[in-house]
């Protein structure tokens, strides 16, 4: 749930959680609808505590829907990278972002459809 510069990486590829810019659970570039412009600050909301129970919810509906894509989750970690990655629920017409800033979504609904 942390989100760091890159310069702050350690080795084993996680933040340095001393470094006073890093910060955890950050919601920087997300709207209140859950969908964010940048990966890692979705994954990094997505992981808040707070959040689970929604996620859950969202398992338990996806579990034959989406079969194949989550049922190899094994954690909160795992089930934030796979649902905040773009999927064809961010999309309308195959081929535009409902949303084309926000465009990775861990909510439990997609964005709007835009206007045609």
């Amino acid at each position: 749930g942390y989100i760091c510069e890159r310069k702050d990486l350690l080795v084993n590829g996680c933040c340095n959680v001393n470094v006073p810019s890093t910060k955890l659970y950050s919601c920087d570039s997300c709207l209140p609808n859950g969908c964010c412009s940048v990966y890692e600050y979705c994954v990094s909301c997505c992981l808040q505590p707070s959040k689970q129970h929604l996620l859950e919810r969202f398992l338990n509906r996806a579990a034959i829907a989406f079969q194949n894509l989550f049922m190899a989750v094994e954690d909160h970690f795992e089930l934030c990278l796979a649902k905040c990655r773009t999927s064809s629920q961010s999309v309308q017409h195959e081929n535009t972002y409902r949303d084309p800033i926000a465009k990775y979504c861990y909510g439990e609904y997609p964005p709007e459809l835009l206007p045609v």
